[in-house]
């Protein structure tokens, strides 16, 4: 029998909440991360994108809040205003009612305004690191009622350009406050740096939902020079409602874009100098269906969370194998089925190779050929030609047409020769 929502103690509204919602078996992370959150651990949290983390930390923190206590009792640090509003976003989904005890807090927008909705006591706010400090510092916001503080996508808030901010942040709350870290992949380094913050921390590694393995790894090898081209009938093959197109340098973006819609493909660019509410624009319109191809970076897609993609294709292969394990979670979410392509150059295969090496996954090669994906066809070794038997080298009369007297041994075996036909080989025993 599996395990429910009610087994791992998450309160009854809740768990009615969830099935309203259709969600009444818990993933393998939640089922994993659940008890040791609400058991009050500091812990190290690593799950597949789209595996449920949010509702994993979501849910315990929810179940252990004081509603009555008007205080912020849990912080929430995320990388991009993206990721901040959808994680906000959930949280009020749980909290039906609830007016005013989300608060999502962002740079760029409005401070005072801000300022204003945390005078409404919220209890939980989810943040990017710069602004959730500079209100700390400007004593706006009061962190000595913080319980817990959860780091989402943990290796990269750590990993780039965050870990300072975020262990500023530590340094606020309470020495006793609950840390927990969250992320698709939690490296070596993640483990060390986490060591700064958090008191035995637990490190769990959960695995997928086995409904993930409905996930297909595949590559294409193409000619560099037709990349584009390869890309466009991709597409166009596996016809699909919705793709993510990752590329690695933003130069190669407008090229891709303005070839895919010449040839009717429509898509747009996620980019990361766009505005905002030019971002949040495009983001919505790709999830309502308006256009089925968004071309983006690492760094632009950063906090994206569509649970309906069904496609990735790296342009351009991830520059490691994290970075795959990122890109690719964004499909198959949740249990869905889904498709992830790698388009390589002749000389970029060995990157797959050792890709399907760290991450244990099955990545095939595939070709398109008459509108469909076939296996490569085996290379045909060329047949080897025959080679002119080296002219004698005894008496010249001895070269000469039919002339000369045959070896004394002609016709026969030497005796190492039978020992070889005889035993399989010199060496052999």
């Amino acid at each position: 029998m599996s395990t429910t929502f009610a087994d791992l103690q998450i309160n009854a509204p809740l768990v009615a909440i969830l099935r309203d919602q259709k969600m009444e078996t818990p993933t393998p992370v939640q089922v994993e991360a659940i008890p040791l959150i609400l058991a009050g651990r500091d812990a190290l949290i690593e799950s597949p994108t789209g595996t449920g983390k949010t509702f994993a930390y979501l849910l315990p923190l929810l179940t252990k809040i004081d509603m009555d206590k008007k205080d912020v009792q849990v912080l929430v640090l995320a990388p991009t205003h993206e990721l901040v509003v959808q994680i906000a976003k959930e949280a009020e989904k749980l909290l039906p009612g609830a007016d005013h005890a989300v608060l999502p807090i962002i740079g760029g927008v409005d401070v005072k305004r801000q300022v204003e909705r945390l005078k409404k006591k919220p209890v939980l706010v989810v943040a990017t690191p710069g602004r959730l400090l500079e209100l700390i510092d400007q004593r706006k916001l009061k962190v000595h009622e913080v319980k817990t503080v959860v780091v989402d996508e943990a290796d990269r808030m750590l990993d780039a350009g965050f870990g300072k901010p975020v262990q500023e942040v530590m340094k606020k709350t309470l020495r006793d406050t609950q840390r927990l870290l969250f992320s698709a992949t939690i490296s070596d380094q993640i483990v060390a740096a986490a060591k700064a913050f958090t008191k035995e921390a637990a490190l769990v590694r959960a695995q997928a939902p086995e409904g993930a393995a409905g996930v297909a790894h595949l590559y294409l090898v193409s000619d560099p020079r037709k990349k584009v081209d390869t890309l466009r009938r991709l597409l166009r093959l596996v016809n699909v409602r919705s793709s993510i197109v990752f590329v690695n340098q933003i130069e190669k973006v407008d090229e891709i874009v303005s070839k895919l819609n010449y040839h009717h493909l429509e898509c747009r660019l996620l980019h990361r100098d766009a505005s905002k509410e030019e971002r949040a624009r495009t983001l919505q319109k790709f999830r309502d269906g308006a256009f089925p191809v968004l071309i983006t970076t690492d760094v632009s897609a950063r906090g994206i969370d569509i649970p309906e993609v069904e496609c990735i294709v790296h342009y351009d292969p991830a520059p490691d194998a994290d970075t795959y394990i990122h890109r690719s979670g964004r499909t198959g979410r949740m249990g869905r089925a889904g498709l992830v392509f790698s388009i390589l150059s002749p000389q970029e295969r060995f990157i797959i190779q050792k890709f399907a090496k760290q991450t244990e996954l099955a990545i095939a090669e595939k070709t398109m050929a008459y509108g469909a994906l076939e296996d490569p066809r085996p290379e045909r070794k060329p047949a080897a030609k025959p080679t002119a038997k080296p002219a004698g080298k005894g008496k010249p009369q001895d070269r000469k047409a039919g002339g000369g007297k045959p070896p004394v041994n002609a016709g026969k075996e030497s005796s190492s020769a039978k020992r070889v036909h005889k035993k399989g080989g010199f060496g052999t025993k």
